[in-house]
């Protein structure tokens, strides 16, 4: 799924769990926020996500905006180029391209979580929905 839009690592579930732990983590600032992309791949391998990187230099600033309900929507776009490229992840005759973490929940039909189980498919979620809006 690597896209020059996004942050990236290897697609396992455990790297899905970390991702998501450490956005959780920089919503409830219990971990300082990186400034740059150098900084938030260094915290990635630091936290035990494997294979992170992020499209462009290393030195390319991070900004995080928090929001609420009554916050203005806000619509990031990538360019017109980012998202030709994007496109390519998805190959006629080839599964979608989804993060691995949904095979656990898509085989056959939908079950109930434990609570362990809904902690961590959040935690997944949280995280991929943070790539899926970052430009």
């Amino acid at each position: 799924m690597k896209t020059p839009m996004k942050v990236d690592f290897d697609d396992t579930e455990e790297n899905w769990r970390l991702w998501g732990e450490l956005v959780e983590l920089w919503i409830c600032n219990l971990h300082p926020r990186p400034t740059d992309t150098g900084k938030l791949v260094n915290q990635m391998t630091a936290h035990g996500i494997k294979g992170a990187s992020v499209y462009g230099a290393p030195d390319r600033q991070v900004q995080f905006y928090q929001y609420g309900n009554d916050d203005p929507l806000i619509m990031l776009l990538p360019t017109e180029a980012m998202m030709k490229e994007g496109r390519k992840t998805a190959v006629a005759g080839q599964p979608y391209p989804l993060p691995t973490f949904y095979d656990a929940v898509y085989t056959g039909s939908r079950k109930s979580f434990t609570a362990d189980e809904n902690t961590l498919l959040t935690a997944c979620r949280i995280g991929e929905y943070t790539i899926n809006n970052c430009e």
